[in-house]
């Protein structure tokens, strides 16, 4: 039996047209067109087909499946945009045959669907990057390392490959050719993509050298910039400042320029305290019975009057019961340093420093823990007979006017 084919059914409709009563020519036009439409029918219902299979079977693969990159892949239409592939496939194979006698339309129709396909390939190429993006996201390895600048890379490359192959295809050239007379035309080239190519290679730098990753806190005044990185990409850095607005900023500069990244604070053990209160040298004293007495009756300091030593300053003991309080908050690194100490005086008094690392280094929360502490400091200071040191002011002066000695 001999098989069916376009051209065989192509020849059995004209011979039945020109039964029915149609011109020889005319039911050979008619007959051409018939198989051109049945062609581009069959073809259309086989991509719905495969769509079909796709969602319908597959989707149902991917659901079941326990991994997570083959959700990325169909999330990202690289099967669908696949399947885009096959209508061009049975036109390609097709139509020659059935419309045989007209050559010059076949090398239009051909043409246009090389440039289909070469098209579709680039959107698969560009779709499985993609997928490759949101696969490696999902790695504990994405903040510190990311790839989205590589990505990105990548896509420009396929969209240049493939905008050569298109040309070439209409011009009827070797891509080879048109990439010789790209050499040419480099320093035009390199002027076109030069963010582009300082980018990546930013991005190659701060990669390698751990320098930068999303979540960090970094600092650049040069910018305006104070707050935390949301993205990195092969032009730019974006960078969420604690007043909600974002900075962009060049990738590159990141390497020409300096910038201050906080991430080794909450790698050390937690936020930085390092704060001062200055306190008045006219009221710091040796201690006596009374005062040892009387803080311990009110609890801020344990233990019997003598422990603290002989010739102890309210100063002194001041300094230990903040040291005490200190070592009681669970939210201060205990293993990190942590110390009250006096710094050289000034005019302005004696500062009494405390340092010591918060956790979790939250801005917020440090802030509010910290402003929590020194009021408790300020308003625990006249119990050991010391005061603030404040300069006077105006009113100051006029109550000492007034006020009889």
């Amino acid at each position: 039996m001999e098989p069916i084919t376009t051209h065989t059914l192509n020849t059995g409709f004209k011979a039945t047209l020109t039964d029915w009563g149609f011109s020889d020519k005319l039911a050979g036009y008619l007959a051409d067109f018939s198989s051109l439409i049945i062609i581009l029918v069959a073809s259309i219902l086989i991509y719905y087909l495969a769509k079909f299979i796709i969602n319908q079977f597959l989707k149902r693969l991917v659901e079941k499946s326990s991994s997570k990159w083959d959700d990325h892949l169909y999330e990202q239409k690289v099967f669908t945009r696949l399947a885009l592939l096959l209508p061009a496939l049975a036109l390609n194979v097709s139509l020659a045959p059935s419309i045989s006698k007209y050559p010059e339309a076949i090398k239009f129709i051909e043409l246009g669907l090389h440039i289909y396909m070469t098209f579709i390939v680039m959107s698969v190429v560009v779709s499985f990057l993609n997928a490759v993006y949101h696969i490696y996201g999902d790695l504990d390895m994405s903040d510190s390392k990311p790839i989205k600048g590589y990505v990105q890379i990548g896509k420009i490359i396929t969209y240049l490959v493939g905008g050569i192959a298109m040309i070439s295809v209409l011009i009827g050239q070797s891509p080879l050719t048109l990439l010789a007379g790209l050499g040419a035309m480099s320093a035009v080239i390199m002027l076109i993509f030069k963010d582009s190519i300082l980018g990546f290679v930013a991005g190659v730098q701060l990669s390698s050298n751990k320098m930068l990753q999303i979540g960090d806190w970094i600092t650049m005044p040069k910018f305006n910039t104070d707050g935390t990185v949301i993205d990195i990409s092969l032009a730019t850095v974006k960078v969420r400042n604690f007043d909600n607005s974002v900075s962009c900023i060049p990738t590159y500069t990141l390497v020409s320029d300096s910038f201050q990244n906080w991430r080794s604070m909450g790698e050390a053990g937690g936020r930085r305290m390092k704060r001062s209160v200055l306190i008045d040298v006219g009221t710091i004293r040796f201690m006596d019975y009374n005062m040892l007495e009387n803080l311990k009756m009110k609890k801020l300091m344990a233990g019997e009057p003598g422990a603290a030593g002989e010739n102890t300053t309210n100063l002194g003991l001041f300094r230990i019961y903040i040291l005490n309080y200190l070592r009681s908050i669970p939210n201060l690194n205990q293993d990190a340093s942590l110390m009250v100490r006096t710094l050289q005086p000034t005019e302005n008094g004696l500062p009494l420093e405390l340092y010591a690392f918060y956790i979790p280094p939250n801005w917020s929360e440090f802030e509010d823990f910290q402003a929590r502490l020194f009021e408790h400091i300020l308003s625990v200071l006249p119990e050991f007979g010391l005061k603030a040191f404040q300069r006077p002011s105006g009113r100051d002066v006029q109550l000492s006017s007034v006020l009889p000695e």
